[in-house]
């Protein structure tokens, strides 16, 4: 295995990490609303209102798991961890899927929102794929 990291690799590193973080305090804060809103349509008889609670506080936890596998990524990419270069590439494959299927959700803010959403995962899977990245990884 190499012992130099690429640049781009610590950029990907510190992205994750950002990302990861952002991802960990709003879905906490996701999570708290929808436990919240559950107990208290729950105290108050409201189907309705504890139904969305629920729902959130499941969006949150998931969210919450994204956000330790962001983080897990980034020490894997910063450490030049042979399992974070594939790991790397099932998350980018995840966000094409997503991204393939907003351009289907409808209207045109929806089409150009799955556009962006994959211009980004392409740059990263592109320069996941480059040889002396590759390489780095023991690819």
């Amino acid at each position: 295995m190499a012992t130099n990291r690429p640049p781009g690799v610590t950029l990907l590193g510190v992205v994750f990490i950002i990302l990861g973080l952002l991802s960990l305090f709003w879905s906490m804060l996701v999570f708290g609303f929808g436990a919240a809103t559950s107990v208290t349509g729950a105290i108050f008889g409201d189907q309705a209102m504890t139904a969305v609670g629920g729902t959130q506080t499941v969006s949150g936890i998931v969210g919450i798991v994204g956000a330790v596998v962001d983080l897990v990524v980034a020490y894997g990419l910063l450490a030049l961890k042979r399992w974070a270069w594939l790991l790397a590439l099932v998350g980018v494959g995840i966000t094409v899927v997503t991204g393939i299927m907003g351009l289907f959700s409808g209207g045109l803010i929806a089409a150009c929102c799955g556009v962006l959403g994959l211009v980004i995962p392409a740059a990263i899977l592109f320069y996941l794929m480059r040889p002396d990245v590759r390489q780095a990884f023991g690819r």
